[in-house]
């Protein structure tokens, strides 16, 4: 109800030519107040925190978010919707339905969306110097709404991108892109709220809360499954979904064996390009357990 409803009602805004700017605003302060209470009244794990109780680097990184955004959609919205129009011309069709009903039109580009973040995020886990920038988003030890924010602006940029680049490619207006963008964005910030959401049967459709803190949790196989931003089709179609069973607070999410990670903003924008990341430190019965493994496999 919280991303679905807004969804359908700034669709049918943008389908009549209406402006957006001052609704999406609107709405997005309705929800992050709907949130805070929910955080506040119906927390998941009261150790994690909430919004409210944020520190300066979740408010960098919401500023830092804000403006790639805006910068991605310009790029987007020019670069790639002329290569669109060049390539259409090329092969003189058009890329996209743009006679289609305008509520068919975002679904088909949220589906399309969902392709490139899907495959944006899996490549953040599996390739090393990407992992540089996505550990990141995984060091948070509580999760709250605001921290969706919590990414170094360079993947911060990727993820827009994989959003926006490929609809805009295919020709889709301004207006589709900006709804898909604004549903992105309002169902990340669900999905980081410190709730406690019982979805149910919509964990086999959406990336819920609940699908996504599986995603977050301390230990491997969480960091190998549900990489899907808003449906969850493409983990069910490569083998990465996983329907996260009830479980109770505490639930450990962050980086497994990691015992410190530096919290400051400053820091983080460095920390991808540096040989020995300074500042992180290793828990030792990890590290150990590990090499027992390690031992174990290579005898």
């Amino acid at each position: 109800m919280v991303v679905v409803c807004p969804l359908v009602f700034v669709a049918w805004q943008a389908s009549q030519g209406l402006p957006l700017g001052t609704l999406t605003l609107g709405i997005y302060v309705a929800v992050a107040g709907l949130l805070i209470a929910c955080e506040y009244g119906l927390a998941f794990d009261d150790r994690w925190g909430s919004t409210v109780r944020g520190n300066l680097t979740d408010f960098l990184y919401v500023g830092a978010a804000t403006a790639t955004e805006k910068a991605t959609f310009l790029l987007c919205a020019t670069l790639a919707a002329g290569l669109g129009r060049v390539l259409g011309g090329q092969l003189g069709i058009s890329l996209w339905p743009s006679g289609w009903n305008f509520g068919v039109q975002v679904v088909a580009a949220l589906l399309i969306a969902d392709v490139g973040t899907y495959f944006r995020h899996r490549l953040f886990h599996k390739v090393p110097a990407l992992w540089r920038f996505h550990q990141i988003h995984h060091s948070m030890t509580g999760l709250y709404w605001i921290r969706s924010a919590y990414t170094h602006p360079l993947e911060q940029f990727a993820i827009m991108l994989a959003t926006m680049f490929p609809i805009a490619l295919l020709g889709a207006g301004n207006a589709v892109i900006l709804v898909v963008a604004f549903s992105y964005g309002l169902s990340g910030l669900l999905q980081h709220a410190n709730v406690d959401a019982r979805s149910s049967v919509l964990n086999c459709i959406f990336a819920t809360p609940e699908v996504h803190r599986f995603h977050h949790g301390a230990n491997e196989l969480g960091n190998r499954s549900n990489y899907s931003a808003f449906f969850v089709f493409m983990d069910m179609l490569f083998g990465t979904y996983c329907r996260p069973e009830r479980h109770e607070a505490p639930h450990q999410v962050g980086l497994e064996g990691v015992k410190a990670f530096p919290g400051d903003f400053l820091t983080h924008l460095a920390l991808p390009f540096q040989h020995d990341p300074a500042g992180i430190q290793l828990d030792e019965t990890w590290v150990q357990s590990q090499a027992e493994l390690s031992g174990a496999k290579n005898p």
